[in-house]
């Protein structure tokens, strides 16, 4: 009885002390509406992040993220000899993935409340159907019963690139550990891409 009594004496305060321990880290998702800079392509960007406390207020952070973006490219509609509608519009699609690491500082960091920035380099790959140039070709220029469409690129469709991404995020808490959030963010990459995002975050305190 006096060993049970002795052992529950010295354990009882390291779980106390366990318990009131602020959480160091942090796992969360985020999902949004962005708008892909070359070609202004509308679409969505949807992410990962594990974050780690290393200093008051600083974290530092790691993702895996991906964009989708998708619209009608130049409209080209024409009818056929037996008066059949024919929609030939292509459709552009640009996507990728991206690994990022850095910092966030939250600003405002209270029991129920996060307000920060995160600085964020960032290496991406991409892939993309947008053509450099695009024309149509008539009847009337070419002798042929339908229009035809000529497209060249000059750039590469597949691209690795580096660059940065700075977000604003803000979040507040709605249980013991989890927490929604919004997220305001534009990156810039070495292909010479502009991407502004936002969207909600869920996480969890870890």
């Amino acid at each position: 009885m006096r060993i049970c009594l002795i052992l529950i004496l010295v354990l009882a305060p390291q779980f106390i002390l366990h318990g009131q321990n602020e959480p160091k880290s942090y796992l969360e998702f985020s999902f949004g509406l962005s708008r892909h800079g070359t070609g202004d392509i509308p679409g969505y960007h949807f992410g990962t992040n594990y974050g780690k406390k290393f200093s008051n207020k600083f974290y530092w952070q790691l993702g895996f993220e991906g964009t989708l973006n998708d619209s009608p490219y130049t409209p080209l509609f024409y009818e056929l000899s037996d008066g059949e509608r024919v929609d030939a519009t292509l459709h552009t699609v640009t996507s990728g993935f991206q690994l990022v690491t850095g910092i966030r500082y939250n600003f405002i960091q209270t029991t129920n409340q996060r307000f920060g920035l995160s600085i964020l380099p960032l290496f991406r790959y991409q892939a993309t159907s947008l053509m450099d140039l695009d024309s149509i070709l008539y009847p009337a220029g070419t002798d042929l019963p339908y229009p035809v469409r000529s497209s060249i690129r000059f750039s590469p469709a597949r691209t690795f690139a580096v660059g940065a991404s700075l977000r604003l995020n803000y979040n507040f808490q709605i249980g013991d550990s989890f927490y929604l959030g919004l997220l305001g963010a534009v990156q810039f990459d070495s292909n010479g891409d502009t991407i502004p995002h936002f969207g909600l975050v869920l996480g969890k305190r870890l």
